[in-house]
């Protein structure tokens, strides 16, 4: 199992490839490239895969460290540049899973803005540090009731979601639900330590239950149709198979 602390990878695994991208399943716990975050990091998506393929490859958007799920890249400067226009365009859905505190509404969207990575360490009236536009759709799949005491409340309470942020803010899912009372279990910046603790101790989840599960585009440079999936991992799935003995029907919510 890989999870957020430690990840020594020393091939990826290959979803999707042709001529001109590279889609690969990303284990939580891996950069997807060299980060001052963590310079002993020893996997690292771009630099595994450029050894895998004997080629160079361009990373074309990001998936957190502890994120797991599909990642796409470019193998040419031509086709990253392509790339690049297609998510600053918005010609892309993004579907992720992710396992939640408390009991989420049937389905909504968290339209809240959002400062960019880049305008975090910024004073106030910089433009980078102006809050920018970011939505998130999502829907609630399945609700879980644990019979374990936590505060106030006799039983824990969560949900798995399915999420397809609109935008690409830093951190737009974690920070989304966070905002809406509903953190995403095993987030260590943006959730409930309480909740974590009692989901790592009792189901094992030494990770950030979020998972990116699917990729939908026009392929820019062919034109074709591309849809491609990466089921959850074992490590995000061994947690939900465990919670499904609890499992309640959804709220009317």
């Amino acid at each position: 199992m890989c999870h957020s602390l430690v990840c020594r990878v020393k091939q990826v695994h290959i979803l999707y490839q042709d001529e001109h991208l590279v889609a690969v399943a990303k284990p939580s716990g891996m950069f997807v490239h060299r980060s001052d975050a963590d310079r002993s990091a020893e996997s690292v998506v771009v630099q595994t895969l450029r050894s895998q393929l004997a080629q160079n490859v361009y990373s074309v958007h990001r998936l957190d460290r502890a994120t797991s799920g599909v990642l796409l890249l470019a193998r040419s400067q031509t086709a990253a540049a392509a790339c690049g226009l297609m998510f600053s365009e918005r010609r892309i859905r993004k579907t992720y899973l992710a396992l939640v505190r408390g009991y989420s509404t049937a389905a909504g969207q968290i339209d809240t803005p959002l400062i960019s990575a880049r305008g975090r360490e910024k004073l106030a009236g910089h433009p980078w540090a102006e809050p920018q536009h970011a939505l998130t759709g999502y829907r609630t799949l399945q609700q879980f009731e644990v019979p374990i005491a936590l505060g106030q409340h006799a039983t824990t309470r969560s949900s798995l979601v399915e999420a397809h942020p609109e935008t690409g803010r830093y951190h737009q899912i974690r920070r989304h639900f966070n905002y809406v009372s509903h953190p995403v279990i095993g987030d260590t910046s943006h959730g409930d330590g309480r909740h974590n603790r009692v989901y790592r101790e009792h189901f094992g989840a030494e990770r950030l239950m979020l998972a990116a599960v699917r990729l939908e585009f026009e392929h820019p440079i062919t034109g074709s149709a591309c849809d491609i999936r990466c089921p959850a991992d074992s490590s995000f799935m061994t947690v939900i198979r465990q919670l499904e003995v609890f499992r309640v029907p959804l709220s009317a919510d």
